[in-house]
């Protein structure tokens, strides 16, 4: 078996395959559905924790509430250093 011919320029040189030709899926599709496979895995692994933990969807902020305030700083107890000044 032979190779095909170097395609040339128009000036008679070799063209580099490399110069924006687009040269195929280097890893082969088999690795590219792998990954993908893997991917949606993981992404089902986060969705069903979501729903099996039921963990809030969003970014809201947890210490809206004065009862969620007050497991982390009960009142009267969160600033209770004071500084003077001299």
């Amino acid at each position: 078996m032979s190779t095909p011919p170097p395609k040339l320029t128009s000036t008679g040189e070799p063209r580099d395959p490399f110069d924006g030709d687009y040269i195929g899926n280097i890893f082969g599709w088999k690795v590219s559905l792998i990954g993908l496979g893997v991917i949606l895995f993981f992404v089902g692994v986060l969705v069903y924790r979501t729903y099996a933990l039921d963990v809030p969807i969003g970014f809201d902020d947890p210490l809206q509430s004065e009862s969620e305030k007050a497991k982390f700083a009960p009142p009267g107890k969160a600033d209770t250093l004071t500084v003077t000044k001299d």
